[in-house]
């Protein structure tokens, strides 16, 4: 029996959500119940050596295995195939699938990108330059 929607939004973290990239590639995902409680937590993380994706709205679940599912406020959504035809297998063994045991593909995230040139690190013309130019005199003059 289906839940119904007004049950199934127990489920979901409705607000202002932080997804905090750590200096060891792991990531956490924080939740706030304003966008107030989410720009405080930003202040904390200023100078810290993280990256961090914020967005409000719907924290959606992914159910836990064998059968994995994207868990909407809507439906269900497999994340899995389910075969047209069933393959038999004559060996009878019901263990765990050596298949499923390799470790997912390490994700891949982009560097940081500079999109704005930043006055200190950057002269008139845009161009880098080394945040030393000015604190050291030219071995050159």
């Amino acid at each position: 029996m289906a839940a119904k929607k007004e049950d199934r939004q127990i489920l979901f973290t409705r607000g202002y959500h932080a997804a905090i990239l750590l200096p060891t590639g792991d990531f956490v995902v924080e939740t706030f119940e304003s966008a107030g409680d989410l720009a405080t937590r930003l202040k904390e993380l200023i100078d810290r050596d993280v990256s961090v994706y914020c967005f409000s709205g719907d924290r959606l679940q992914i159910s836990k295995p064998p059968y994995r599912y994207l868990m909407t406020p809507d439906e269900n959504i497999a994340l899995y195939a389910v075969p047209e035809t069933p393959e038999p297998d004559d060996t009878g063994y019901l263990g765990v699938d050596p298949a499923h045991l390799e470790d997912p593909a390490p994700l891949q995230t982009p560097p940081a990108q500079i999109t704005q040139p930043d006055e200190f690190f950057s002269d008139d013309t845009n161009e880098i330059r080394n945040i030393f130019d000015d604190a050291l005199p030219d071995p050159d003059a």
